[in-house]
């Protein structure tokens, strides 16, 4: 699904682990995701949500928001991905989803 020109853009906030410039081609940018979801060794619970209006994959570790990824599309292919790991920024995520499974049963990982 990646376009031979995709192009990811990482935020760790200088907290956790992310590429510092963006990783451009499919092949880097695949290799990029494999590196980064293989530390989680198929631990990692991933679901589709909507973030601000747009698709999107987050990744929780046990109760633990680990990362969210926004893809931009071209027809039917992923031209970017847009990655956010910052602890911060997901913290706040992580309160808006737990906030939302309370008045609407929606939750965060799966039970």
């Amino acid at each position: 699904m990646l376009a031979a020109e995709a192009v990811s853009v990482a935020d760790g906030g200088g907290k956790t682990t992310a590429a510092r410039r963006p990783v451009w081609g499919r092949a880097r940018v695949a290799r990029y995701l494999a590196g980064g979801l293989g530390r989680f060794a198929g631990a990692l619970d991933v679901g589709i949500v909507e973030i601000n209006g747009e698709p999107a994959v987050w990744g929780w570790a046990g109760a633990r928001l680990v990362g969210v990824a926004v893809p931009e599309f071209a027809g039917e292919q992923i031209v970017a991905l847009r990655i956010v790991v910052n602890p911060d920024k997901l913290g706040f995520l992580a309160g808006q989803a737990a906030a939302l499974s309370h008045s609407t049963g929606v939750t965060g990982p799966s039970s």
